[in-house]
Parts: C-alpha cells; sequence; structure tokens
C-alpha cells in the first residue's frame, strides 16, 4: 500500500468512527497521565544495551492448537527475548524514576531509545517468530516513549529520531498482517493481531503518524467484531488448555488500544463497546471460575506458565480495564496483585493510564 493509499484509508476510517476533522488537526496525544515536576536528584543514566538488529526467534509450541510448549526451544526463545527485554528494562526503570520526580530521567530514557534508534535496531532479517518479538517490543518502547517524550530537557533530535525509527518499524510490521487467512487458528486474527494492532498504533502516537494510528485502532475493531454473545474470543478459545491464559494475552492490547483510541477522540461505536465490555466480564469471570470456558474450549484449562503464581496476577488487561471503567468487584479482585507492570505495556500500569 502506497502513502496515499494509507491516508485515505485512515480517513475512512476516521469517518466511520466519528472522529472529528478538528481532533485530526491535533497531534496525537498519549494515552498517560502526565509526569511530576522534577525535583529530586538525578542519578546515573546507564548504557543501552547491544542493540538488537536481526531477531531470529524459535517456535516453541509442539500442536495444532498451540498449547503445548517443547522446553528446550521454549529456552532457547527466551535467549532472544532477553536481548529485547533489556532495553525495555532500562528504558521502563528510567520511565518510573522520571514518575517519582527524579531529574535527567526522562531525558535518560529518550537517550536510551536512541542508542537502538541509530543503530535502527529490530530493522534486519526477522523470521517469523522473531516479528511476534518485535511487535512486543515496539509496544513496550513506543508505551514508554509516549510517557516521557513531552518532558522539558531531552535532546529534540534524539527524540525525533526515536519517533522515526518507531514509524519505520511500523511500516515494517504492517504488512503482514494485511493478509488474509482462514486458518483455524490464525495469527493474522488472534492475538497477535491484536499486539500488532497496539505496537502500530502506539508508534503512530509516537510519530504522529496517523495512517499508523488508525491502521491499529481497525485491529481493535477487528478483534471486537469477533466477540461472540457470551464475551469468548473464538480464535482464543481454540487454544485448549490455555484458553483462559489466552484470552487473559488477547485483553491486554485490546484494553490499551481503547485507551489510545478514546484519549484520541475515537469513540468506538455501541456495539463495539458493548463487544468489550462483555469480553472483560467472561474473563473476569472465567479467572475466578474456569469451568465455563473449560466448557467452551472443550477441556480442562492447565496453564503451566503460571509456576504457582495467582491467576490475576497476570491480568495486566483487566488492571486497564478497570481504570477505565471502575467496577467494584472487578477492583477488589485485583487489589492484592497491584502495582501491575507489563514490559509491552510500558512498564508500571497501575494509576498510570488515562481514565478520559
Amino acid at each position: 500500500m502506497n502513502r496515499l493509499s494509507e491516508y485515505v484509508t485512515a480517513g475512512m476510517l476516521m469517518l466511520s468512527i466519528g472522529t472529528s476533522s478538528a481532533a485530526m488537526a491535533e497531534p496525537l496525544r498519549s494515552p498517560f497521565a502526565p509526569l511530576p515536576s522534577p525535583t529530586r536528584p538525578a542519578s546515573r543514566c546507564p548504557e543501552a544495551p547491544e542493540p538488537m538488529l536481526n531477531i531470529e526467534g524459535v517456535a516453541y509450541y509442539t500442536d495444532p492448537a498451540y498449547s503445548r510448549v517443547d522446553p528446550a526451544r521454549l529456552e532457547a526463545d527466551r535467549a532472544v527475548q532477553a536481548r529485547l527485554d533489556a532495553l525495555a528494562n532500562v528504558v521502563q526503570a528510567a520511565v518510573e524514576r522520571a514518575r517519582s520526580g527524579e531529574q535527567g530521567a526522562a531525558a535518560c530514557a529518550v537517550r536510551l531509545l536512541d542508542a537502538w534508534a541509530q543503530a535502527r535496531a529490530m530493522l534486519g532479517a526477522v523470521n517469523l517468530q522473531g516479528s511476534y518479538h518485535r511487535v512486543w517490543a515496539l509496544a513496550g518502547a513506543a508505551l514508554a516513549f509516549l510517557q516521557v517524550r513531552e518532558v522539558p530537557g531531552h535532546d529534540p533530535v534524539a527524540a525525533g529520531r526515536v519517533a522515526t525509527w518507531m514509524r519505520d518499524l511500523a511500516r515494517a510490521i504492517r504488512p503482514y498482517y494485511d493478509r488474509a487467512s482462514q486458518a483455524a487458528i490464525s495469527d493474522l486474527r488472534n492475538n497477535h493481531a491484536a499486539w500488532a494492532g497496539l505496537a502500530v498504533a502506539a508508534a503512530g502516537i509516537a510519530s504522529d503518524d496517523r495512517s499508523h494510528f488508525y491502521w491499529g485502532v481497525g485491529k481493535l475493531r477487528a478483534q471486537l467484531s469477533q466477540v461472540t454473545p457470551a464475551g469468548a474470543l473464538p480464535q482464543e478459545l481454540a487454544r485448549g488448555g490455555l484458553a483462559l491464559r489466552y484470552h487473559l494475552f488477547a485483553l491486554e492490547p485490546i484494553a490499551a488500544l481503547e485507551r489510545l483510541a478514546r484519549v484520541n477522540d475515537v469513540a468506538l461505536p455501541g456495539a463495539e463497546q458493548a463487544a468489550l465490555q462483555r469480553l472483560t466480564r467472561f474473563a473476569f469471570s472465567a479467572a475466578r471460575d474456569p469451568s465455563a470456558i473449560a466448557s467452551l474450549a472443550g477441556t480442562p484449562q492447565d496453564d503451566s506458565w503460571l509456576q504457582g503464581r495467582p491467576l490475576l496476577s497476570t491480568a495486566v488487561g483487566l488492571e486497564i480495564r478497570a481504570q477505565a471503567e471502575p467496577q467494584p468487584d472487578l477492583n477488589a479482585a485485583l487489589q492484592a496483585s497491584r502495582p501491575y507492570r507489563s514490559r509491552w505495556l510500558g512498564g508500571l500500569v497501575t494509576g498510570n493510564w488515562s481514565t478520559r
């Protein structure tokens, strides 16, 4: 798709969801609460980890439902993920220091991201599993950047390079998800598509690229169009014993995308808002009592990823939804696991997302 076609498509989506022309004229906005004025002394900004140009991930599921893991392959893939996590860890730690009022911390976060922007990281050879890692890494990096980009004191040239790099990463991600697929389980329709939408939309806000932003919103709407009357996502029900895990996982980018949309005056149609509410309640109910989702998935739920942790401790999407639309029972259930954090959602989640 050429740039003219992208802008035409973005304009059509804007009209379909009722975004005003006045809103189109304004810069795209961050979904995060503003940082406080810095009052605490600065600390040393660490060196950026070595930029990763190529991403060769290792697929680790061994069955058609993508529910059984090969431990050796998982370990190999985690080694790839760890190199991307290294950037997220230092950047998001700097963002948290900025949120605590530390002087220079926001500029530190921008400087760390700029090291990877100058290296054109993640724009080399990328296999399929590596492309998933790239999506998650861009989502986390862009959402972290949106929390500090407007703080005075950082290098505007560096911030511009970061924005351009994120725009180019989004452009590299989009073509794969523009294809059609009728497979029973498809990464073009399941949680991977939602994560791609979030990464591209966040990069669109970071670079003020409306084509990317509205493409991401389109992936949100595509997810909500699949929600059943019961509130389930058929693609994630197909994950067998991991259906509950993947409903919670899919809700993370879906909930975050809704925040990005709303803060930029994109109001979802009533049917899609209702679908989001059904999905939220379904995921929350299933987390408290998995029997209903086990029945729909056709198998008991067995989440080995938890490794003894409470299920709701991983429910970051529910935390975003609880901030967006407060519900007493949901808020009470999540309280024991707060504060929630996620590398792929920009770091600290609890208390950070706009309630607008």
